[in-house]
């Protein structure tokens, strides 16, 4: 039987999943320019900057020939996210007894 404590690391899991998930999108959007959407794409790149800590934040950022750029900051913190959604889940699954 599932304790307390699993159900909310899993709980935890699946929300730095999802976290990881809008991360990439957010990199993938900006990867190509849309002149419809440019000024939606400033935005939503310094929104998720602001949040992100200052560590990486604009570290890795790669222009692209097209006038996009490749976030790596957006990437790596996707990646630190992925990181953390299985360390939690190694332990919701042990405190399972699984």
């Amino acid at each position: 039987m599932p304790s307390a404590r699993s159900g909310v690391l899993r709980a935890v899991d699946v929300c730095l999943r999802v976290a990881a998930a809008l991360l990439v999108a957010a990199a993938a959007f900006l990867l190509v320019p849309l002149p419809d959407l440019r000024a939606a794409q400033i935005e939503l790149a310094l929104a998720v900057q602001g949040l992100e800590p200052t560590c990486v934040r604009g570290l890795l950022v790669l222009g692209t020939g097209t006038g996009g750029a490749v976030r790596g900051d957006f990437l790596l913190c996707a990646a630190a996210l992925l990181l953390l959604d299985w360390i939690l889940g190694r332990a919701s699954r042990t405190s399972q007894g699984l």
